[in-house]
């Protein structure tokens, strides 16, 4: 489990099962938000993306962000992943992060929002 994340939101004090019920809760709104304002076709070409469909991520690389290749966030993620044969590939989460960026631009506020909502509730038990 994400050691950063049960911090942010104070979850320390909590069981293990505990945390992550928290965290599923966390993920599962955030999806919620995610999907409110977007139509079926974009969930459906988000949900390709997120599944690996090396082709819809392809296109929508060359569309939206033809050098992608060439951004400092790419190079990061690609960087070792020829070692690390478990690495998911470096497209499909630059693809992700950037198709989130360009269809939901309010999202971190989004999700900084609900991360304070659930912080504020486990403070309060």
């Amino acid at each position: 489990m994400n050691e950063d994340l049960i911090t942010e939101l104070g979850l320390e004090k909590l069981t293990p099962d505990q945390q992550e019920s928290v965290i599923e809760e966390l993920n599962m709104r955030v999806g919620q938000a995610l999907v409110a304002d977007l139509s079926e076709a974009q969930v459906r070409e988000y949900e390709q993306i997120l599944n690996g469909e090396q082709a819809v991520i392809t296109a929508w690389l060359e569309a939206n962000e033809p050098n992608y290749k060439d951004e400092v966030a790419y190079k990061q993620l690609d960087a070792g992943s020829d070692d690390d044969p478990e690495k998911v590939p470096a497209d499909k989460v630059y693809a992700s992060m950037a198709w989130v960026e360009k269809n939901s631009p309010n999202f971190a506020e989004v999700v900084a929002t609900i991360k304070a909502d659930l912080k504020a509730k486990i403070a309060a038990l």
